[in-house]
């Protein structure tokens, strides 16, 4: 059973994505016709919108994971280690995911 404090802060979390994501300049979005379809697409760059919501303050440990991964596997190493390095002041070392975890300890 999920505790009322995650799920609050899963709401929090999805409320404060939501209200990024909808505010977004066009510069982080571009509108594609999808081939098969013919419908608009709009395509949001998740890298760009989550840097913004740490920026201002928001983050969750997600965010901070997601980021990590993302720098690491595009060989930038040092934004890589700068995330996880947030990640792992932040948060307890239980919360945070194995695989995050082992991409940390080969920085």
């Amino acid at each position: 059973m999920i505790k009322a404090h995650s799920k609050s802060s899963i709401f929090l979390f999805l409320a404060i994505a939501f209200a990024v994501l909808s505010s977004l300049n066009t510069n982080a979005q571009s509108i594609i016709y999808d081939s098969i379809g013919k419908q608009k697409v709009a395509l949001v760059d998740v890298r760009k919108t989550y840097e913004r919501v740490i920026d201002k303050g928001y983050a969750s440990i997600e965010m901070y994971e997601y980021l990590g991964n993302y720098y690491y596997h595009d060989k930038d190493y040092q934004k890589s280690k700068m995330y996880f390095d947030m990640l792992f002041k932040k948060y307890k070392l239980s919360q945070i995911s194995q695989k995050s975890i082992e991409i940390y300890k080969t920085l």
